[in-house]
């Protein structure tokens, strides 16, 4: 799931337009340059979450005013609120360009909604399958899959690792997939190295030698870059976060309709027990639900913008998503771009990046940086980061313990951008690295 080939084969035409849109965008976010505080900043830290787009703000607060906790069938507030769960579960499914909005649902977290469906499948596979995870996923889509079907269910845990550049090949996955693999968890995009593997082709390959296997992806960390397209990565379940995609905390589960039919969740007996239902643990937050709904329709807004641009109208949401998203992935990829050509001007002996480190090959990674600077461990460099340039950026395990691990570091420091920087804080960051590695 890299930059669409289409960006990089000739339609420059998109990216001029976003660029061209870039300031009406960037005023979209009342926080991109001073923080709730009033301090100055440039926040680069997407990867731990993007800051709120304007309207998902406004709207959390909204709902609190015009909707029901509960839906029901005859009060005005009940119908509302009836209509708006269904309005966000159809725009959710245009987002992920999926079959039927009953595919959708919510949680708390992506974290919580991988766990209710490690719950489900712990009933339908047993410890005669086994399970693959790859050390370049959140934690999120490794655990619910290790202490739940692994260390409750039986069933035997396998790992794919990782070559030096932080990437998954098919032939180190396929090697450990047969004809008992039961479910397959790969995600989109390293949360801690940026990685984007080649996630559709590599499913179609695990489809082929384990045909009864179960495919998850986590598009968490990719959903802010690039398009998602559910249907065409022909996986079984994906997940994706909606303070990931400019709004606030709140996890999306889409799976096929058939399976959702077929497993049985935990769920309180008051729930109803249909897709997606089922799945939802108590009522739903409205508040984040609105902010979610909200955010989604910013990325349409900035779809609706480039299309009008291209005087090609919009003719549906799906499209406008699609399009939105390709030129946040095509501009996403000038910004790594610059990053990675920034990097070649240090003192190698001073500065490392892990991963992906050519400039020309900037379509395999999102602009999310693992790094280290000489004399400094990764709780230093975001001291002085802030502390000299104010630059917001984050240290840690990023929820990537095995990456981490890989790494051979107790922790890593981590820079991420997205749509609304520009090539200057590039500029900015770079020059701060210079300053610290002199």
């Amino acid at each position: 799931m890299g930059t669409p080939r289409s960006v990089h084969q000739g339609d420059s035409t998109l990216l001029e337009n976003f660029v061209r849109l870039h300031p009406l965008i960037r005023e979209r976010f009342p926080q991109l340059e001073r923080d709730g505080s009033g301090n100055p900043r440039i926040h680069l830290n997407c990867g731990a979450g993007t800051l709120m787009v304007d309207t998902a703000l406004e709207a959390a607060a909204q709902a609190g005013r015009m909707l029901n906790s509960l839906p029901g069938e005859v009060a005005p507030a009940e119908l509302a609120t009836r209509d708006f769960h269904i309005r966000v579960r159809e725009v959710t499914a245009d987002f992920l360009q999926a079959r039927d909005a009953r595919e959708i649902s919510f949680h708390v977290s992506s974290t919580g909604a991988l766990f209710n469906l490690a719950f489900a499948l712990g009933r339908r596979l047993d410890r005669r399958m086994n399970i693959i995870v790859t050390d370049l996923d959140h934690m999120a889509n490794v655990s619910p899959w290790e202490s739940v079907l692994g260390e409750q269910t039986g069933c035997p845990v396998r790992r794919c690792g990782l070559d030096d550049q932080g990437r998954i090949h098919s032939g180190t996955l396929l090697d450990l997939c047969d004809k008992r693999t039961g479910l397959v968890a790969l995600t989109t995009a390293s949360n801690g190295l940026g990685t984007v593997p080649p996630v559709k082709e590599l499913i179609a390959a695990v489809r082929q030698k384990s045909p009864r296997a179960l495919v998850c992806v986590d598009a968490v960390h990719h959903a802010l870059h690039g398009p998602i397209d559910v249907q065409d990565l022909d996986c079984d379940f994906l997940v994706f976060s909606g303070y990931k995609v400019f709004g606030p905390m709140i996890g999306v589960l889409w799976g096929r309709g058939e399976l959702l039919a077929e497993l049985k969740p935990y769920r309180a007996e008051t729930n109803r027990n249909v897709a997606p239902y089922k799945f939802e643990q108590g009522t739903l937050n409205n508040a984040a639900l609105a902010g979610l709904l909200a955010a989604l329709e910013y990325i349409a807004w900035l779809g609706g913008r480039l299309s009008s641009e291209r005087t090609r109208p919009g003719s549906n949401l799906r499209d406008l998503f699609r399009l939105a998203m390709t030129a946040v992935s095509a501009y996403d990829r000038s910004l790594t771009e610059a990053v990675l050509k920034g990097f070649q001007e240090l003192d190698g002996n001073k500065f490392r990046c892990y991963g992906i480190v050519d400039p020309k090959q900037s379509a395999e990674r999102d602009p999310t940086f693992a790094l280290e600077v000489k004399g400094l461990d990764a709780e230093g460099l975001k001291k002085k980061l802030w502390a000299g340039y104010a630059l917001q950026v984050a240290d840690g395990n990023h929820y990537s313990a095995a990456v981490v691990r890989h790494l051979g570091r107790p922790s890593i420091g981590r820079v991420s951008f997205c749509h609304y920087h520009t090539h200057r804080d590039v500029e900015k960051f770079i020059g701060a690295l210079k300053d610290l590695a002199s």
